[in-house]
């Protein structure tokens, strides 16, 4: 693996995170006027989601590279 498939897998993961989470927002808001009660809970396994991927911790092989300053 080299750095730059580690910079495009870093960058897929916090895009992927950022359109769930603009999608569970929208879901949220529909969700709330529809549901006003449970609304939110249809969209808050979609937040939580979004939250793994944009704060998903590095590949270990993408960690060794970053370490290894040549």
């Amino acid at each position: 693996m080299s750095k730059t498939e580690c910079f495009y897998d870093k960058v897929s993961s916090r895009s992927v995170g950022a359109v769930v989470f603009i999608f569970s927002l929208l879901l949220a808001i529909v969700g709330t006027i529809v549901l006003p009660v449970f609304g939110f809970f249809f969209a808050l396994p979609l937040i939580i989601m979004a939250g793994f991927f944009v704060f998903a911790p590095d590949s270990k092989a993408c960690r060794l590279l970053s370490a290894k300053k040549e």
